[in-house]
């Protein structure tokens, strides 16, 4: 055990005091800080206020109606310029150039078939903002609906009432009772999971493999296999590098506790009003869901990192283990596409069958509980076949790795690795 601590260690110390570590550790709660900021500052509607000409071509109320509702989105500045329809390409032209100019941002176009056809057109130089073109297409809607209605004798103020907003809730049901989560936050958390979880373990098992191609490459691995077992060299590894993963994973986690608690001081500091940062609304993490997530983090970082390790065992350069790795990394793409079927179904057949099969339950199973309640029957048989499948797989792969760190040459087929195993 003093060797394979000795292996640890070393794996463990060359890696968080890479510059990578240190980049990715600290990119990592920034990446969650600005994940949560800069929905709050699009909220804030910053932005300097845009100058627009409604050119009225015959359009009468209906251009007074759209200036109306432009200058009450308190986005737009807002100037209303009458033409008869026979000079309307002779004002295009001149509105055009002003646009060009930088006199006006932008124009829109309302003729006398507006009110009938409901089309209308905006030129301007910067038609790319969804929220800008989302205000004018709304104000231009309005305001035909509120015409259209007017000369019909029904007053729009009566309408605007009966279709005033209507919010449904949702709330998520657990068996403790309602959690008061919504089904927004069921989503994010249940998606957050997935990708954490799909990047741990693919970017720490392609480390492991990277880590043993590496000293298979320079012959180190000749010495080391000298001094002590291949099982425990590959043990060292696997849990060496899983213990950084870890290690970040807690760093990173630590950093999303300190936004939730501290969420209004750390947005005041990107000088987001009180307000606004009291209505951000953070989902949150049951304890239990914390359990499940390291757990399977666990597990499937050993199952797919003894898979890693073969990997680099048997190939001799980075050409062969781009394409080695290629059955492994299939099997995690694989698991992070069926897990969102759990998202519109956590009990269905699929998500469940998934769960309980070791190369995806890594990934399905924390989004099931992130996004449902799960029967403890179902976690238990999930965890107990995860368990036995990951030491069957080192067991495997161990004896592989044995013979595959001291050969070189041809990469082996499917039925030379078989019979490695048989035989070592």
């Amino acid at each position: 055990m003093r060797k394979v601590w000795a292996v640890v260690r070393r794996e463990f110390l060359e890696r968080v005091r890479s510059k990578w570590f240190v980049i990715s550790t600290i990119l990592g709660p920034l990446f969650i800080i600005a994940v949560s900021v800069l929905p709050s500052l699009l909220m804030l509607g910053g932005g300097e206020r845009r100058d627009v000409v409604v050119l009225d071509a015959g359009a009468g109320e209906l251009a007074q109606r759209v200036q109306t509702q432009l200058t009450r989105a308190g986005r737009f500045s807002v100037d209303v310029r009458s033409v008869v329809e026979d000079s309307q390409a002779i004002a295009i032209d001149v509105l055009t150039r002003s646009v060009q100019a930088g006199s006006i941002d932008g124009y829109l176009v309302l003729t006398s078939a507006s009110l009938e056809s409901g089309s209308a057109e905006y030129r301007g130089r910067n038609v790319s903002s969804l929220r800008d073109m989302s205000l004018v297409e709304g104000a231009v809607r309005q305001s035909i609906i509120a015409e259209r209605l007017t000369r019909r004798g029904v007053d729009p103020a009566v309408v605007r009432e009966a279709q005033g907003r209507i919010d449904v809730r949702t709330m998520r049901i657990s068996k403790r009772g309602a959690t008061g989560e919504s089904g927004e936050a069921s989503f994010f958390v249940g998606y957050a999971v997935a990708l954490l979880l799909y990047m741990i373990i693919l970017i720490y098992g392609i480390n492991v493999m990277r880590s043993v191609l590496e000293e298979k490459q320079t012959r180190i691995i000749e010495v080391l296999v000298s001094s002590l077992k291949p099982f425990q060299l590959m043990l060292g590894k696997v849990i060496g590098v899983g213990s950084v993963g870890l290690f970040q994973f807690s760093i990173w986690g630590l950093s999303g506790w300190a936004l939730v608690r501290y969420r209004e001081q750390i947005l005041s500091l990107f000088k987001v009003p009180a307000q606004a940062a009291a209505n951000v609304r953070l989902p949150s993490i049951s304890g239990e869901l914390l359990v499940v997530v390291i757990a399977y983090f666990l597990l499937g970082y050993l199952l797919y990192s003894a898979l890693f390790a073969v990997v680099g065992a048997i190939v001799n350069s980075d050409t062969e283990a781009q394409q080695a790795q290629q059955p492994v990394m299939m099997l995690l793409v694989f698991s992070l596409m069926v897990s969102f079927s759990a998202f519109s179904d956590a009990s269905g057949q699929l998500a469940v069958t998934a769960s309980m099969i070791p190369f995806s339950a890594p990934i399905v199973m924390p989004v099931r509980v992130a996004t449902s309640d799960v029967a403890l029957r179902q976690l238990a048989t999930s965890l107990a076949i995860m368990a036995g499948s990951v030491m069957f797989i080192v067991w495997v792969s161990a004896r592989i790795y044995r013979i595959g760190i001291l050969m070189y040459g041809k990469r082996p087929n499917l039925r030379e690795l078989v019979r490695w195993a048989r035989q070592s």
